[in-house]
């Protein structure tokens, strides 16, 4: 069998004349898999959040460069996707997105082509800029190609990432853009997730109030002439904050918000709950809409070794799942398709290998070999790009899917 054909790392291994279920032993383990409510709810919760703000959605596709994730979302109501890379510009295209925002500097010739050839098809791709010389290359490149460019100058902060790190600059790069055939003043971009101070939603707030100020500098200046101009902000943890005080600048009419959180599709039981109960103490709205975001993300393994009291060892590892922002941790055990805990206590993910976990346990749970582990998981973006593909479930773990990822 060539390797070209033999599947992925959690394929079903058969066809049966009946529902395939992840607890039957139906698939290969490990295996990553999306619970289908709560990825309906999240999509259901963001898009009303975003409605009553009276903003738009670009959620950022670089979490889960998932296609069939990206339809949902412009099913829901998203204005567009948002991406990282020209090559992810293009899956966004062929998944349906119609409106792009590559929240990143375009560079090269060759991502540019792939860009163009996007644009050819009658996308809309805002690029970033924070530089003469790159505006200075994407002029040069789209105007030979007898495009206009749609730029989005980026505002930074210093120390940061990208982005003009004072308005006086981004101002100078805006007449500079006025000068440059290709291209055309679409609006301003900013990421507050860099932002780390004693007090961050203080500096938070501050950092978006300049970039409104910005927006508004130069729509007076006339440099800002984009027929629907755009102003956009915020990752998957101040979301809340960016919308509070865009809408509070009184922008002009015509310029659309658009916020582009991407792990809100998933969530996760580690770092963005926490930074979601952090929103939901502060946001009156986000508290009203009720619930909140549901963690939809989960990693299956086997109890694959006991090799001494206390300590199991479970067949996933750094391969599968991301351990950057704190280990995948137990949700539920199951034995010959049973629930044994849907709250395993005293149980703890304490180190992580390639193939391995290790895992410690205590109290009442007594685990067997081949017992099926379920794990939430903590930063869901590197969890996703382990997967070629990723199993959408219903509650009862019936295997209702297999989606495709492209990173």
């Amino acid at each position: 069998m060539k390797y070209q054909n033999s599947g992925h790392k959690a394929a079903a291994t058969q066809q049966l004349n009946r529902q395939l279920n992840l607890l039957q032993q139906d698939i290969c383990l490990p295996a990553a898999v999306l619970k289908q409510s709560a990825v309906e709810h999240n999509l259901q919760w963001m898009q009303r959040f975003a409605n009553s703000c009276g903003v738009s959605l670009a959620p950022h596709g670089k979490t889960s460069m998932t296609p069939w994730l990206f339809q949902q979302q412009l099913a829901s109501g998203a204005w567009g996707i948002t991406v990282a890379t020209a090559y992810q510009a293009q899956v966004a295209a062929q998944a349906g997105a119609q409106q792009i925002i590559l929240a990143n500097q375009l560079v090269g010739r060759a991502n540019m082509a792939l860009v163009a050839a996007v644009v050819g098809r009658g996308c809309n791709i805002y690029v970033c800029v924070d530089s003469h010389a790159n505006a200075s290359a994407l002029s040069a490149f789209f105007a030979a190609e007898k495009l206009t460019l749609p730029v989005l100058i980026e505002l930074g902060v210093p120390g940061g990432r990208c982005g003009c790190r004072t308005n006086q600059q981004a101002t100078e790069l805006a007449q500079h853009i006025a000068t440059l055939p290709g291209l055309s003043l679409a609006g301003i971009e900013f990421y507050e997730g860099v932002i780390k101070s004693d007090d961050t939603e203080r500096d938070v707030r501050q950092f978006v109030q300049r970039a409104a100020a910005l927006a508004k500098a130069l729509t007076r200046q006339q440099l800002l002439k984009y027929q629907q101009p755009l102003i956009s902000g915020a990752g998957s943890v101040w979301y809340d904050i960016v919308a509070t005080e865009l809408n509070k600048a009184t922008l002009p009419d015509t310029m659309r918000i658009v916020l582009r959180p991407g792990c809100y599709i998933s969530h996760d039981k580690g770092i963005y709950e926490q930074a979601q109960q952090q929103l939901m103490s502060r946001s009156h709205l986000a508290c009203r809409l009720g619930d909140s975001l549901s963690s939809a993300l989960e990693l299956a393994a086997y109890v694959q070794s006991l090799p001494e009291p206390g300590l199991a060892v479970l067949g996933f590892g750094k391969r599968d799942a991301a351990f950057d922002a704190g280990l995948p941790q137990a949700i539920a055990i199951y034995r010959d398709g049973k629930l044994l805990s849907d709250k395993p206590e005293g149980c703890e993910t304490i180190k992580v290998m390639d193939q391995h976990a290790f895992w410690r346990y205590s109290g009442t749970i007594q685990p067997h070999i081949g017992d099926i582990v379920l794990l939430s998981t903590s930063h869901p973006c590197l969890t996703f790009d382990k997967w070629r593909s990723l199993w959408l479930v219903d509650d009862h773990y019936n295997l209702l899917q297999s989606v495709d990822t492209f990173f």
